[in-house]
Order: structure tokens, then C-alpha cells, then sequence
């Protein structure tokens, strides 16, 4: 299951199809080589038995991965005894001693560790130079302090976990990440929970996103605070919330962007006849970003110019 089924273009097989990724990432280290630690669930349809299969993986380290199956009312647990990387493909074959039989629902779980790495692509990191006295949690590089964001367009996802990273792949996400309790933590959805961890740590999960390809999924962690207001039409049966987040001490140059992104995102709904889908629009100013395109649907990048600060739209 390593080969394309496509003569026409290099792509992943087609039989194993995501259904929902549940991502949780933790152990965050903040200084150093930030690297983490990550667990994902790929609950997923199989069309066709296998002993190995491949999905995208890059600059990560696939620790272990097993796959359950459920089969009349027991379940069947196979264990990875082989993982092999093609680097220039950012690929990842993982293999078993045992054929996998075709089945509606199977789950992948694959444990691995990544790094927040400083090329403004995957799960990144950004420095700058803090306006107020940071909270003593700030993670720091250098001279500077930092805060993370990510940048999955057009196939970086893969840089952050392990994924069918094809836009036709689509799926809903889970997504969960443990950061210092005083830090913020922003995803697509709204925050569904935040549970006391470890000394000094939380854990935030978030909503279920809409169906979506794996470039659009976004997380930021930072010293954040935020200027709201909301959409002049309603959405369902409310008003929509925007907010800008900035690093702390420069919401206030947020205040042009504020005053135009709800009457875009009226706009954009009206003239296309498409209900703004999710249910709040966050916009992040990014210290250090750079994209090739000014859209990333349903994680949006939306790039404005915030005095000397970039903003990227998190939230669709």
C-alpha cells in the first residue's frame, strides 16, 4: 500500500480514508530544541486488507503505531513492527506482521514527537521583542520572547503530525494541547475544556471541527490578549464574536482590523449565498508569517497589515 494507484500524479492510495483525527499534543518543551510529544487517533475507513500502509510524516520521529479493529463486538489490536521514512516524499510506510482486513471503521494510534521549529511552516515558533513585562511563563529564545502558531498551507500539516496530508482527505478534528496555565491557546473551535495537568500545566481541548482538509486545522499558543466585537447579522440565532488577538500590550493596534473584519465576513457570507459556518472568528497577529496564499479555508490565513505586526485569521 506504499505505491499510488495513479499514473497521472504521485498521491497517496486511496482505501484508507480519515474519518476524524483526535490530536493531542504535550510535554511541550519550551527553550532549548523545543520539541513535544504527540498522540493521534485516525479513526478511519478501510477498503482493502494490508500489512503496511503510508501516510505523510515530516521531520517528526513515529514512535509507535498500532491499529484497532473492532470485529463482531471484540476488539483486535495490531501492532507496527517496522516504520520506514522517504525523506524526499515526506512519507512514512508503517508495517505489520499480520494482514489488516478491510473494515468500516478502524482507528490508527500513532505516538510521536515533533519540534516547533523556527521556518514559519508546520508547528512554528516566533520571536519578538514584548511591549510589557512577559508572564513568567513566556517560553524564550534567546533574547526574545516566543509564541507559537502554526502554518499548514498547502502541505505542512504533516510537519506537525502524522496525516493523510492530501486536501481530498478530509475529516473532522479533535484537537487537544497541554501549555503553561497561564498561556493562551487558540484553535479553530471554540475551547471545549481546560483541565488542570501537571504543576503549572494545562490541558485545553477544543470543539469538533467542521469536515476538513488537513492544511486548514490551526492551534496558536502565546501571551495573547484580545478586542472583540461582533457581525451586524445574525448567524443561526446569533451574532457572530470577532476578535483580534495580539501579544500582550498591542491589542490596541488591532483596532482598524476589528472595525472591518465583522463587515467581511457579512459581506463574504452575503455575496456568495454561504453562511459563515463556524461558530466564532478569531484573528491572531503573528510576529514572524509568510504565505503564499491569503487563503486557508476554514483555518483561514487572512493577512492584513497590523501596523508593523502580520495577522493570520486562525479561526475561518
Amino acid at each position: 500500500m506504499a505505491a499510488s494507484e495513479n499514473t497521472d500524479r504521485d498521491v497517496l492510495l486511496s482505501s484508507i480514508k480519515p474519518i476524524n483525527y483526535r490530536l493531542c499534543l504535550y510535554d511541550l518543551v519550551l527553550s532549548g530544541e523545543f520539541t513535544y510529544q504527540g498522540t493521534v487517533h485516525i479513526l478511519s475507513s478501510n477498503s482493502k486488507g494490508f500489512k503496511e500502509f503510508t501516510l505523510n510524516a515530516h521531520q517528526l520521529q513515529l514512535k509507535s503505531a498500532a491499529v484497532h479493529l473492532e470485529l463482531s463486538n471484540s476488539q483486535h489490536v495490531f501492532t507496527s513492527i517496522n516504520t520506514v521514512y522517504d525523506v524526499p516524499k515526506q512519507r512514512a510506510t508503517i508495517y505489520f506482521s499480520e494482514e489488516i482486513p478491510a473494515s468500516e471503521r478502524i482507528t490508527i494510534i500513532i505516538k510521536f514527537q515533533g519540534t516547533i521549529n523556527s521556518n514559519m511552516a508546520g508547528f512554528y515558533r516566533s520571536k519578538y521583542k514584548p511591549v510589557v513585562t512577559p508572564l513568567h511563563s513566556v517560553p524564550r529564545d534567546g533574547d526574545y520572547c516566543v509564541m507559537l502558531s502554526t502554518q499548514f498551507e498547502s502541505c505542512d500539516a504533516r510537519r506537525a503530525f502524522p496525516c493523510f496530508d492530501e486536501p481530498n482527505l478530509k475529516a473532522t478534528f479533535d484537537f487537544e494541547i497541554e501549555v503553561p496555565e497561564e498561556l493562551v491557546a487558540l484553535s479553530n473551535m471554540p475551547e471545549k475544556a481546560s483541565t488542570a495537568t501537571k504543576s503549572g500545566l494545562k490541558l485545553v481541548s477544543f470543539e469538533r471541527t467542521p469536515v476538513m482538509s488537513t492544511y486548514l486545522l490551526a492551534w496558536a499558543v502565546g501571551d495573547f490578549e484580545f478586542i472583540e466585537a461582533f457581525t451586524k447579522r445574525q448567524y443561526g440565532d446569533k451574532f457572530l464574536p470577532v476578535r483580534i488577538y495580539t501579544t500582550r500590550g498591542l491589542k490596541s493596534q488591532g483596532q482598524f482590523a476589528l472595525d472591518h473584519a465583522p463587515i467581511i465576513v457579512d459581506y463574504y457570507s452575503d455575496i456568495f449565498g454561504i453562511e459563515y459556518p463556524l461558530p466564532k472568528c478569531d484573528l491572531l497577529a503573528v510576529h514572524e508569517f509568510v504565505s503564499a496564499s491569503p487563503i486557508n479555508d476554514r483555518a483561514h490565513s487572512l493577512s492584513l497589515l497590523l501596523s508593523s505586526v502580520k495577522i493570520i485569521n486562525t479561526v475561518d
